[in-house]
C-alpha cells in the first residue's frame, strides 16, 4: 500500500483501511511501508522522483523473498506505484489505483528545470521553512482537507488532524513534499499505464476532484470516460467520497478492492 505525499502523511494513512481490511480478511499480509522522507523513514534532503520512492520499496520487497504482490496506490503515488512495476515487473501481481491524477495531469510532463528552480530559489530557502511551518498548522489542514481531499467536511476529524500534525512535527519531513510539489514525479506516464497486462483496478471517489490547478482540467465525469477509454481492460468504479476513499470511506473501499481481488483471484 502506497501512501500519498502530503504534509504530515505517512503510511498512517492506511490505518482505518488495515483495520476493516483486516475484520474481514486477517490471513491475507498487508504491507504499508513509510516512503522515503515520510513518517519514520529516513528523510533525504534532496529532491525525490518515484524511482527514488520505488527503490526502497522492491528492495524491501526482494528481501521478503515472497510471491508477487498487490500494489494499492493513492492519489498521486500512482506514479511511484507505475516506477516500482518498471523497474521490478516480476514483484507486481496486480495494480489497484486509488484516486488517480486526471489524465492530462498523468500524461502531462512538468519542465524538469522548472522543478529544479523551484526547489533551488523556493522550496530550499528560508521561504520554503516558513511555508511548512504554515502548513502543518492545524487550521490550515483542516482547511486545506474539508477544500480539497473529503466530500464532507464534517469528515475531517480530530483523528485525521491529529495524524497529520504529528507526521510534519519534523521539519525534515518538508523535503519529500517540497520533492511533489515541485513537480519531480510528473512526466509521461501514459505509455506504461496503458501498457499494463497485469489486472488493473481504478477506484474514483463520485465527488472527486482535482487538486489546485488541475481542477478546471477535468469533473469526474471527464475523467471517468478518458480513464475507461484510455485502459479498456481494467475495472473502473465509483464510491461515495471524495479524494481520500481508503480514511473517508474506509468500508466500502476495503469491500471494493477485496471483492475485485477475488474475482481476479490474486
Amino acid at each position: 500500500m502506497i501512501h500519498p505525499i502530503g504534509v504530515g502523511l505517512s503510511s498512517c494513512f492506511w490505518d482505518r483501511f488495515i483495520r476493516h481490511w483486516t475484520t474481514l480478511e486477517p490471513e491475507r499480509t498487508l504491507l504499508a511501508p513509510d516512503l522515503l522522507g515520510c513518517g519514520k523513514a529516513p528523510c533525504p534532503l534532496q529532491p525525490l522522483t518515484p524511482h527514488d520512492w520505488a527503490q526502497p520499496l522492491i528492495t524491501s520487497l526482494r528481501n521478503r523473498g515472497a510471491e508477487p504482490v498487490v500494489l494499492i496506490s493513492q492519489g498521486a503515488s500512482l506514479p511511484i506505484a507505475l516506477a516500482l512495476q518498471n523497474q521490478a515487473p516480476e514483484l507486481v501481481a496486480a495494480l489497484v489505483a486509488i484516486s488517480p491524477p486526471g489524465w492530462r495531469v498523468l500524461s502531462e510532463p512538468f519542465p524538469q528545470k522548472r522543478a529544479q528552480q523551484l526547489w533551488t530559489l523556493l522550496f530550499r530557502g528560508p521561504l520554503g521553512d516558513l511555508f511548512y511551518r504554515y502548513a502543518r498548522r492545524r487550521g490550515f489542514l483542516a482547511s486545506f482537507s474539508r477544500k480539497n481531499l473529503f466530500a464532507e467536511p464534517d469528515a475531517v476529524d480530530d483523528e485525521w488532524l491529529e495524524t497529520l500534525q504529528t507526521g510534519a512535527r519534523a521539519m525534515e519531513t518538508r523535503w519529500a513534499v517540497f520533492s511533489f510539489l515541485a513537480g519531480f514525479w510528473r512526466r509521461n506516464w501514459e505509455p506504461q499505464f496503458t501498457g499494463l497486462t497485469i489486472p488493473v483496478q481504478v477506484v474514483f471517489g463520485q465527488s472527486a476532484t482535482g487538486i489546485g490547478r488541475s481542477r478546471s482540467w477535468d469533473d469526474v465525469a471527464e475523467r471517468l470516460d478518458t480513464y475507461r477509454r484510455k485502459l479498456p481492460n481494467a475495472a473502473i468504479v465509483t464510491l461515495d467520497g471524495r479524494n481520500v476513499l481508503p480514511y473517508e470511506s474506509s468500508a466500502a473501499c476495503v469491500a471494493c478492492v477485496h471483492s475485485w481481488l477475488q474475482s481476479t483471484s490474486c
